[in-house]
């Protein structure tokens, strides 16, 4: 590289004093050339408004590095020049120009190839092609920029115009070693060139990127077809694949298709062209499909029950209705006919459709809708009954969820009736701030836990943590604690009982044989859930519970005396909304136990009358108090059902340990399946 100081400027001093000395001329001496002189309002250095000096510049075939020595000179300004620039400079200059103009056709030696790159206070002179990639200057707009022949980048943004088309048609108007890219994602043009030719281009464009001329909003009403299912055909036929991915016709403008489904019309903007195209296009398509060509068609559901999604569509209308919407005169797409016969195979859970193919893709679009995999709840339950005295301090305790703050008193949810004979009273539960725990009134209640179950001072992390406690007490008898998994939505049914026989008759054959008739009822008790997944988590239990028993009081004339055993019935029916694995709980069902206890001194108290003097009879009333509490888990896909196995197996495993269960010839992995299903043994 060359580097000119203003010190190494001293040989061609005595040249610029000779241009210097014929720099200006007055207009008072009547020179002839004087009309060239301009006179600006710009101050000088010395801040003192004057004339603008004029200089000729007359080359003939000088060397481009003299040329350059020139012009450091006169512009004060100094250069970094390539090795690689070389040549002879001829400027035919007539008449003196002005420094500033002088500049510029300094800027003008792109024309031999090279370039000038602004680099802070020195300017580099370059070849024109690595110009490109050094510090050029780079505009958004061409406002407030100076027409020079430098080096810059514009960035052109288009309205309308496509960037690839408009880079073809621009790239014979650059000049040879010029750059023009066009970046379709923000429909975007970027040019590195001389700013005067960039100016150019810019002018060009205004002309170009406008919006779409010629083209017009046509309505088409459609008689038969469907708007939306046209208006899919139209785009598939007019699409024309590019980087913008518009749909073009041959002469390059847009074509726009929207399918008004209430008014079954389309609306078409489009040059005039391009609409007839459009227009006879349609009118071929739009045609009444034949009638009595109806087809079979088998759709085998995976998810769905065949049975039950035929009654679903077998309830779609069958005919066109008219709306309030719609205007009177005006036709809405058909729906399915009359003629569509619908039939569901239970053995292979598919579906039988008889109906042509319109109506059959309108039925096929509902049926993959509706035939999805469903989320499922597996539930966790537990039955138990507590001694009333321990029923009573439980109730009072068990009621250790999360409180709900309103105002300045904290609500605990849950409800409850007062006792007996105050079913008709719900009351709420209440506590302040800062108050001991609140307690649940006597009788039935029903609460709401978090994810922890909290009985007196204790927490449990899960319903069964909490069986695992209550095993030990001597107070608490659980009864049951089954668990059941059913999908959303569909009916679970948990019953846990007997089947016990009475003597309904006694009777004698003609041979003098005893025969006995009995017929059997139901006791014991049964929960159904239906549980109902919502989008943010929450799981709505609708929870029907029936209990029977025999009344103590009857089982002993129940075998003697033959009578119908009376049978006591207990019904809760409810719905709450949880979050997922929360815990429900519902206590209070007290139950009147009367047993009955008899001892005697062998032989002498069974003797009649005299008997009672060796025997005793002792009668005791107890009291239980019924609780059951429900967790849902919700199983939304195969994640879930595998950390519910992991769960189970790990409870599994800490109660081997603890050696609540045993095993023989095997281990908790012996359970399981390789799939994840529990294994029958």
């Amino acid at each position: 590289m060359k580097l000119f100081c203003i010190k190494e400027k001293i040989i061609i001093s005595i040249c610029v004093m000779i241009f210097m000395a014929s720099g200006t001329t007055s207009a008072a001496e009547g020179d002839e050339k004087s009309t060239v002189q301009k006179f600006d309002s710009k101050t000088t250095k010395e801040g003192i408004k004057g004339q603008e000096r004029f200089v000729s510049i007359d080359f003939n075939d000088v060397d481009i590095n003299v040329f350059i020595k020139f012009m450091s000179e006169l512009s004060g300004k100094n250069y970094v020049v390539d090795d690689r620039v070389k040549g002879k400079v001829t400027i035919i200059s007539p008449t003196k120009i002005s420094e500033k103009e002088a500049y510029k056709v300094f800027e003008s030696v792109e024309v031999n190839g090279y370039s000038t790159v602004e680099a802070g206070e020195i300017t580099k002179i370059v070849s024109s092609p690595d110009a490109r990639t050094k510090n050029v200057e780079t505009y958004l707009t061409d406002e407030g920029a100076e027409s020079t022949d430098k080096l810059v980048t514009q960035l052109i943004p288009l309205k309308y115009a496509d960037a690839n088309e408009v880079k073809q048609l621009f790239s014979t108007l650059v000049s040879k070693n010029s750059v023009i890219l066009a970046y379709t994602q923000t429909n975007m043009l970027i040019v590195t060139d001389i700013y005067s030719n960039i100016q150019r281009l810019l002018r060009i464009l205004t002309a170009i990127d406008v919006t779409g001329i010629g083209r017009e909003i046509t309505i088409i009403p459609l008689e038969s077809a469907d708007s939306e299912k046209l208006v899919k055909i139209l785009e598939a036929v007019f699409k024309k694949e590019n980087p913008v991915t518009r749909k073009k016709s041959e002469n390059g403008r847009d074509i726009s298709f929207v399918a008004d489904e209430r008014t079954n019309t389309i609306v078409l903007l489009a040059s005039e062209a391009d609409t007839l195209r459009v227009k006879r296009l349609i009118q071929m398509l739009d045609k009444d499909v034949p009638k009595g060509k109806e087809k079979i068609h088998v759709y085998y559901l995976e998810y769905a029950n065949a049975e039950e999604l035929a009654k679903v569509l077998q309830m779609l209308p069958s005919k066109q209705q008219e709306t309030g919407g719609e205007a009177k005169g005006k036709k809405a797409a058909p729906v399915v006919s009359s003629a569509t016969k619908i039939t569901a195979d239970k053995a292979t859970n598919s579906l039988i459709l008889m109906t042509d193919k319109d109506d059959y893709l309108t039925l096929e679009e509902i049926i993959k809708k509706l035939d999805i995999p469903r989320s499922m709840v597996y539930i966790e339950c537990l039955i138990m009954e507590v001694n009333v005295e321990k029923g009573f301090e439980l109730g009072t305790e068990w009621l250790a969820g999360d409180d709900l703050t309103i105002g300045s008193k904290e609500w605990a949810v849950g409800g409850g009736f007062g006792g007996k004979g105050q079913y008709n009273n719900i009351q709420n539960v209440i506590k302040t701030a800062g108050a001991a725990t609140a307690t649940f009134p006597a009788g039935y209640s029903m609460g709401v836990f978090g994810e922890t179950i909290k009985v007196g001072n204790l927490t449990f992390a899960s319903l069964g943590a909490l069986i695992n406690a209550m095993k030990s007490d001597q107070d608490v008898h659980i009864l049951s604690t089954p668990q059941i998994i059913t999908t959303d939505n569909e009916e679970a049914v948990i019953t846990v009982g007997s089947n016990l026989p009475y003597l309904t008759k006694t009777g004698t054959t003609s041979s003098s044989e005893t025969y006995n008739n009995y017929e059997y009822k139901d006791v014991g008790f049964t929960l159904k859930v239906t549980p109902q997944i919502s989008k943010d988590g929450l799981v709505r239990l609708k929870i029907f519970q029936e209990i029977n028993k025999l009344d103590q009081a009857a089982i002993s004339q129940l075998n003697t005396e033959g009578t119908t055993p009376v049978t006591l019935k207990r019904t809760i029916e409810t719905t709450v909304i949880i979050k997922n694995k929360n815990t429900v709980a519902i206590g209070g069902l007290i139950d009147d136990s009367i047993t009955k206890e008899e001892s005697a001194v062998p032989c002498l108290g069974s003797v009649p009358l005299l008997g009672y003097l060796f025997k005793s009879i002792s009668e005791s009333n107890q009291k239980t108090n019924l609780y059951f509490f429900l967790t849902p888990h919700v199983i939304r896909g195969p994640e879930d059902s595998e950390e519910m196995k992991n769960n189970k197996k790990s409870e599994i495993e800490k109660m081997m340990k603890e050696g609540r269960i045993k095993m023989y010839g095997g281990s908790s992995d012996d359970l399981y399946s390789e799939d994840g299903d529990t294994k029958k043994k």
